[in-house]
């Protein structure tokens, strides 16, 4: 397959995907240590309906750790209520640089659901299980989404 035949590829499914972009802000608590947390989140579909890709970003307030994480989400929509269950990959980390020893890496699973205000407004309620070397962590959050 050459370049032209690639790009063009993904020029016509662009539009697919960027018709389900979700942008929100994010805050909750995890545990181990408690610390409240706050950040971002960044969605866009795929092709395969119902699954969607999430990005997060998000700042432990008490710990001062950072961190960044992608997951998979199987999300259907029932009218207003969108339940979702996630699985995912991330990092923390207490600055962002190329020593890839001072990140701490886990996995992550959970669910939880968006409640639809109009076809573009959400909020969202997340529970989430981290799995990191040597210890596990609870995350609950929520946050304010807007659905491009």
């Amino acid at each position: 397959m050459n370049k032209k035949a690639v790009f063009l590829a993904v020029f016509l499914l662009l539009p697919l995907m960027a018709s389900a972009l979700d942008l929100g802000l994010v805050a909750g608590s995890s545990s181990q240590p408690s610390s409240f947390f706050y950040g971002f989140s960044l969605g866009t579909g795929i092709v395969i309906p119902m699954l969607k890709l999430e990005f997060e970003g998000w700042r432990g307030a008490e710990t001062g750790m950072n961190s960044l994480s992608a997951a998979v989400k199987f999300r259907p929509k029932f009218g207003a209520f969108a339940p979702y269950v996630a699985l995912g990959a991330g990092s923390e980390f207490t600055r962002l640089n190329f020593r890839f020893s001072e990140y701490d890496f886990f996995t992550s699973v959970g669910g939880g659901f968006h409640l639809f205000f109009t076809s573009m407004i959400s909020l969202r309620a997340d529970l989430r299980f981290l799995k990191l070397p040597g210890v596990k962590k609870t995350r609950i959050g929520g946050g304010f989404f807007i659905h491009l």
